[in-house]
């Protein structure tokens, strides 16, 4: 009789142990969403000077560096990935 009380609570530990399995990979997965959501809230931030991409596309476009069409395809690429 002692077998089958023995084999219940193999069971039983195996759940558990899957259960907090799931739980740890569920916490990494929210850790990594809410890491990248901060990190894109931040916007197109550059590392040089505190300049955006935008504003570098803006100063480019209205230097005439670049004309309307290539203006607007870039700032389409931008906002897209955010």
């Amino acid at each position: 009789m002692s077998d089958g009380m023995t084999a219940g609570m193999g069971l039983w530990m195996v759940l558990f142990l899957v259960t907090v399995l799931a739980l740890l990979v569920l916490a990494a997965v929210g850790t990594v969403s809410v890491y990248r959501r901060l990190r894109t809230r931040q916007g197109d931030v550059a590392a040089v000077g505190g300049d955006t991409a935008r504003d570098r596309l803006r100063e480019r476009y209205a230097a005439g560096e670049i004309d309307d069409e290539e203006y607007e395809r870039r700032l389409s690429t931008l906002t897209h990935w955010r």
